[in-house]
């Protein structure tokens, strides 16, 4: 007899995805960047975000991991809380 293998469900805050995605909007444009100047400051030999990935990331259309959270933050001279901050 098979065992039946539970499906998993994948948790998505789409409001919270969509909130961050703003508050990486705002920290970008009180910076005076545009996407692709903060495309080209994130391009490290570890991780690279290309604008369009960077607009869907603002559109709230995509989830991010904690390591682009750290350095999103870190470019735009922000702290990680500040663009987590959102209710």
């Amino acid at each position: 007899m098979k065992k039946k293998t539970a499906q998993r469900k994948h948790y998505k805050d789409e409001a919270a995805i969509k909130a961050f995605g703003e508050k990486v909007r705002e920290a970008r444009l009180a910076k005076g960047m545009t996407i692709e100047e903060l495309s080209n400051a994130l391009d490290t030999d570890a991780l690279e975000l290309h604008p369009t990935q960077i607009g869907r990331i603002e559109r709230g259309e995509t989830n991010v991991s904690i390591s682009y959270i750290v350095l999103l933050a870190k470019v735009l001279d922000v702290k990680p809380s500040e663009l987590l901050d959102f209710e």
